[in-house]
């Protein structure tokens, strides 16, 4: 699910042309604005001669609370101040985000849909930033069947999370993980409650959120590092998506044996203070001594992580599931530092687990998002240490504290390592933290930026050729590590359904700018597990002659081939406005309907019944 959305040399090219139709549900939506996640690239200003500079920006989601931990809302820039290394620095932005600033949204009426068919119009408000719950069943205390009254956590955390789902805030977006035998996505981001608590049902193919987790202790729970690696592993998962992320991580314990966590839970309040001689000096918490935590691997997953996540802009919400209890153990100490050093907030000691989520939500909810760019930044793995500092009195100030000035996607891991080298020389359409690679992965979050509709035709399966095996060992479910002396071994064939996918796209700069735009189309098909099989993106220009005349709708039309294994479960297909960088995306469940497959038995080119036949 990690690995590049390649680019096909053979890939065929995209025919487009207007047509003559009207879908008022396109437009109207469009009127009302999408998920408003990018601005668009400005044009004006340019100078005869450009010299590209890159700037490094540090974002900040600064959450402010009162004494009675409610939102501090209507400050403005002039209310904070930030320094980096004690240095004072200048903001370059500032915005305040409310949860609960009102929606002006109308949902569109939708006309019926032939089969197949499919509009990425939103349907409901969506509002709040994104939120990740990882239920970590390999570091939660199980049932006890030698003990009548000890259930463990396991069984309450999993009735008050349904419970939590039940009765999330509407248009909230939620996805579901969960960490037991392997980690995997178990419910993409919807805002449907009955989505999120279908993964509760024991019976689902995708897999569910289990009763009880036996074995826990043979899974890995005595992994240190296991956390911190499903952490950066999200961190990417989430990279590229624009805005805060809130990362909910539902434990009894972390594995409380990593060296830089034998400070207390103030330590990254103590970062700012720590002089020559400090015990946090030899933890590599000094700003002016190169870090020590090179010599514990645990260590340096768990550095690894936090600087992804802060990367990714993504706070961290651990919430303990054991209850009530006299002394603070492993997840109290790790999780109040992640915590403080992601920006979030760590709940233990308390039996409402389903209030600590809802609290967990609003307190990621309302921020002011600020960035600056370092008065002297050098990329010389050095911890950079950050202060915020507001003009009011009584107020508390949640973010992150620092960061090291590395880069933070440099790969640690032996199989990261040869995986870049293996790929370094691949045409690759998008890389980890672009928006396009972000939306292309199965489960991410729906965008409305760019409205189009999409109609499936499945063709008739077939054994793949050795040039189409040669495709799909590119992708993350077939890849083969290239070996500098022998040539990629290819998998035996399997079989392949080729899907036809016929976009309708509302082009909204029609009227402004006829002819000359440049669309990116992407398709992706994925596994029950997440896996990518097979991927193309393809770009396609419209000329002005295709523009159309006045009085015309503003849409076009393409179309895209794609060959996908049978055991695909997920279709993914994307289309972005490649001069502003906006994006529509929706993902559809395989197989087809019942018709569209029957279909795909007999010939290839006969139309599924209520769907136009293909003129491309």
């Amino acid at each position: 699910m990690l690995d590049p959305l390649r680019r096909r040399a053979d890939a065929s090219v995209l025919t487009i042309f207007c047509l003559l139709l009207i879908a008022g549900c396109l437009a109207g939506n469009a009127q009302r604005g999408g998920s408003g996640s990018r601005a668009p690239n400005s044009s004006a200003n340019k100078s005869t001669y450009t010299i590209p500079v890159t700037v490094r920006r540090v974002v900040l989601d600064v959450v402010v609370t009162d004494s009675e931990h409610n939102a501090v809302r209507g400050l403005t820039s002039k209310d904070f101040s930030v320094t980096e290394n004690s240095k004072p620095q200048t903001v370059r932005s500032f915005e305040e985000v409310d949860f609960d600033t009102p929606s002006n949204f109308v949902a569109p009426k939708l006309p019926p849909l032939p089969p197949d068919t499919y509009v990425n119009v939103a349907t409901e408000p969506e509002r709040g930033p994104l939120y990740v719950i990882v239920y970590d069943a390999v570091h939660m205390d199980g049932f006890n069947p030698m003990s009548e009254t000890d259930q463990g956590d396991a069984i309450q955390a999993r009735k008050q999370l349904a419970a939590f789902l039940a009765n999330k805030p509407a248009g909230t977006r939620f996805a579901l993980f969960l960490l037991a035998d392997d980690f995997r996505l178990v419910q993409g981001f919807t805002t449907d409650p009955n989505k999120l608590l279908q993964a509760f049902d024991v019976h689902r193919k995708e897999g569910h959120i289990p009763w009880n987790l036996l074995n826990g202790g043979n899974l890995g729970r005595d992994d240190t590092g296991m956390p911190f690696e499903v952490m950066t592993f999200i961190s990417h998962y989430l990279e590229g998506l624009p805005g805060r992320k809130n990362l909910i991580w539902m434990s009894s314990e972390f594995p409380a044996a990593v060296p830089m966590i034998g400070v207390q839970a103030t330590a990254v309040g103590n970062v700012m203070s720590a002089g020559a001689g400090s015990p946090l000096q030899a933890q590599g918490f000094s700003g002016s001594d190169e870090t020590t935590m090179g010599d514990s691997w645990s260590a340096k997953l768990m550095r690894k992580a936090i600087d992804s996540l802060n990367a990714a802009q993504v706070s961290v919400y651990p919430v303990d599931v054991a209850g009530l209890k006299t002394n603070k153990d492993g997840i109290d100490t790790i999780a109040q530092h992640i915590a403080d050093a992601t920006g979030g907030q760590a709940y233990y000691n308390t039996n409402d687990i389903s209030g600590a989520i809802t609290k967990a939500t609003e307190n990621g909810s309302n921020y002011y998002e600020i960035s600056y760019a370092p008065s002297d930044y050098k990329e010389d793995s050095k911890i950079r240490t950050i202060r915020v500092g507001i003009d009011r009195k009584g107020y508390n100030l949640e973010y992150r504290r620092y960061y090291y000035a590395e880069d933070p996607d440099k790969p640690i891991w032996e199989d990261e390592k040869r995986a870049a080298v293996a790929v370094q020389d691949q045409v690759v359409a998008h890389l980890p933290g672009d928006s396009m690679y972000a939306y292309m992965q199965h489960g991410a979050p729906a965008d409305h930026d760019v409205l189009f509709r999409a109609q499936f035709h499945a063709g008739p399966a077939a054994m793949a050729t050795p040039d189409q095996m040669a495709n799909l060992v590119e992708q993350p479910a077939y890849f083969v590590v290239r070996k500098s002396n022998k040539p990629t071994k290819l998998p035996a064939p399997i079989p392949l359904r080729p899907y036809t996918i016929d976009y309708l796209v509302l082009d909204q700069k029609a009227a402004s700018q006829p002819g000359g735009q440049v669309l990116e189309f992407a398709a992706g098909a994925f596994d029950r597990n997440g896996k990518l099989l097979n991927g193309i993106s393809q770009n396609a220009v419209r000329t002005q002659a295709a523009a159309g005349s006045t009085g015309q709708r503003p849409f076009f039309r393409a179309a895209q081939r794609l060959e996908v294994p049978t055991t695909a479960a997920w279709l993914r297909v994307a289309v972005r406005d490649v001069a502003t960088d906006r994006i529509g995306t929706l993902e559809i469940p395989l197989p087809l309907s019942q018709g569209a497959e029957l279909s795909a038995q007999g010939t290839e080119n006969r139309a599924v019944p209520g769907n136009p036949p293909s003129d491309h």
